[in-house]
């Protein structure tokens, strides 16, 4: 029997909106297969090791799926500005945030806003990899 939402329907419309919900029948269902699938294509790459060949001064771009920050865009190169020997945990994280715990180990260096300043941002070095270019000087 589906659940009934307990929501006001304003907040409902506007979680509609936002292609978020409170959970409903959703949170009972099996995920299909195609989900766990990605789910462990997701996990290959966050720990294949191809981070482990970055360098500082070095391009490197987002894992594809990885990605859990605004900035850098997906595909957009950033610098590898130093890494990290003890990483960096923030504490004020909640143990329900995707963040909690997570190892802070990499600078990246990116460009942004018109004045194109160069910005420092740390990251998790699992969800990186070189930037590489083909022969074309694609990507």
């Amino acid at each position: 029997m589906p659940r009934k939402s307990t929501l006001d329907p304003q907040v409902k419309a506007l979680l509609d909106n936002l292609n978020l919900d409170d959970g409903g029948d959703e949170l009972l269902t099996e995920p299909t297969e195609d989900a766990a699938q990605h789910l462990c294509v997701l996990l290959e790459r966050l720990t294949n090791g191809r981070e482990r060949a970055l360098r500082p001064g070095m391009l490197a771009t987002w894992k594809p799926g990885l990605k859990n920050r605004r900035f850098p865009r997906y595909g957009e190169p950033v610098v590898v500005v130093a890494l990290l020997d003890r990483p960096i945990i923030n504490p004020g994280d909640e143990s329900g945030s995707p963040y909690f715990r997570e190892p802070l180990d990499l600078l990246l260096g990116v460009v942004r806003g018109d004045d194109r300043e160069f910005l420092v941002y740390h990251a998790d070095r699992r969800r990186f990899q070189p930037y590489e270019r083909d022969d074309a000087g694609n990507r």
